[in-house]
């Protein structure tokens, strides 16, 4: 394993749109276009990402952290966020513990830079890996969610 450098964007977001396939969206070449260069822009920046080379070539599975500002909040001491993505494993790669490794890495960088609320939404498939790490679905509110001027299909 290793962090992700601007090289391994295209990868990334190859990995990616396996996800988002897996779970119904439709990435498109748009899509990809503006996430390679996004990813390329980013990491290392307020992006953190962790890979696994492929002993065939590309990569085997990835994940990201986008860093971001948080207002001050009672009691804590960082404001800032963690907020994972695209952890994805290629279908061939996949039972292998990688993903386990993948956010294993991730953590231990957002704890090294004093991140003390890592979020992140999950498939049905990925939810016992973020259980087994520490993540639990918060019950003192409700996570709501807005699309806002989504662009006809």
């Amino acid at each position: 394993m290793r962090q992700a450098v601007a090289a391994d964007a295209a990868e990334i977001v190859h990995l990616g749109a396996l996800m988002y396939k897996a779970v119904g969206a439709k990435p498109t070449p748009q899509w990809a276009a503006e996430s390679t260069r996004t990813v390329r822009l980013r990491l290392g920046e307020d992006l953190i990402g962790m890979v696994i080379d492929a002993p065939e070539g590309g990569l085997a599975c990835c994940g990201l952290v986008n860093i971001g500002p948080r207002l001050p909040r009672p009691g804590a001491r960082s404001h800032q966020v963690g907020y994972v993505q695209w952890v994805s494993t290629a279908p061939q790669h996949q039972r292998k513990g990688y993903a386990h490794a993948i956010m294993t890495a991730l953590l231990k960088e957002t704890d090294a830079r004093g991140i003390e609320v890592v979020e992140l939404h999950a498939t049905p498939m990925g939810r016992e890996i973020y259980e087994e790490l520490g993540f639990f679905v918060k019950s003192d509110n409700i996570a709501m969610t807005s699309v806002r001027h989504r662009p006809p299909s």
